[in-house]
């Protein structure tokens, strides 16, 4: 009970550390630097940390069921654009003629007005009747 708390007051006391403190701090529980130089990634990383050190981190069987699971999931081709990947749940959104398109990344493409499509351009080519690069279109990745 007493750990727990102790765990409790060291992730409430990240809230109140500035990035430069946050910084040191992740250099002292990581042995790389952050992939994002953003403060609430840092207290979160750092939150997850402590309670990894505390309490143990993944254990090796869930870490192989979620690497197998990692390995079934396939990108859609449409999805695979080095510059331009964007994470599930994404809304892109762009004003055309007037009205507020909104398209969100879903599994297998993006969904707009009810209907998954593989790509921005098949959207951008229905909403505008011409071919469109989609990612021109709709201003991302391009």
């Amino acid at each position: 009970m007493k750990q727990n708390l102790n765990i409790l007051k060291q992730i409430i006391a990240l809230q109140d550390k500035k990035l430069p403190e946050l910084k040191v701090l992740w250099g002292k529980m990581f042995d790389h630097v952050p992939a994002i130089s953003s403060r609430e990634y840092m207290i979160s990383k750092i939150a997850y940390r402590i309670q990894e050190l505390a309490y143990g981190g993944v254990d090796e069987a869930t870490k192989s069921k979620i690497q197998a699971a990692a390995k079934e999931i396939k990108r859609p081709k449409a999805m695979c654009n080095k510059r331009f990947r964007p994470m599930i749940g994404t809304k892109i959104m762009k004003e055309y003629r007037g009205d507020m398109l909104e398209v969100l990344v879903v599994h297998d493409g993006f969904s707009y007005a009810g209907e998954v499509y593989k790509s921005l351009s098949s959207i951008a080519t229905k909403v505008t009747g011409t071919k469109w690069n989609g990612l021109k279109f709709f201003g991302v990745g391009a």
